[in-house]
């Protein structure tokens, strides 16, 4: 990740979502709001979710993914994204949720 702090922080929590995590980051990193950072939480999946997770952050540096050491339940994983943050606003998104491009912009433009 860069040193500039974010003006939005996205946390995305997820187990074992590989059917859907490529499509999902793909979808993130076509919002024309560009200035946000993507906190990942793997929650210990059993699939390819964390290797998928870690080819995207490789190439963007908005990207951070983290791999729990065990399974700690989907409430935690929720609190972790969002204690990790460092925007100034914060959006949870689903791993098998889209968002349409303007979504950031708009909702930025608004609590402006």
């Amino acid at each position: 990740m860069n040193n500039k702090t974010p003006k939005v922080s996205i946390g995305l929590p997820v187990y074992n979502g590989e059917q859907f995590i490529r499509k999902r980051i793909e979808n993130l990193l076509e919002q024309t709001f560009s200035d946000f950072e993507l906190i990942i939480s793997d929650n210990y999946s059993t699939d390819s979710t964390f290797e998928i997770c870690k080819e995207f952050a490789e190439k963007d540096s908005r990207i951070h993914c983290i791999r729990q050491k065990c399974n700690m339940g989907p409430v935690w994983n929720f609190n972790f994204v969002l204690n990790e943050s460092k925007g100034e606003y914060f959006v949870w998104v689903g791993v098998d949720d889209l968002l349409l491009p303007k979504f950031l912009e708009k909702n930025v433009e608004i609590l402006d």
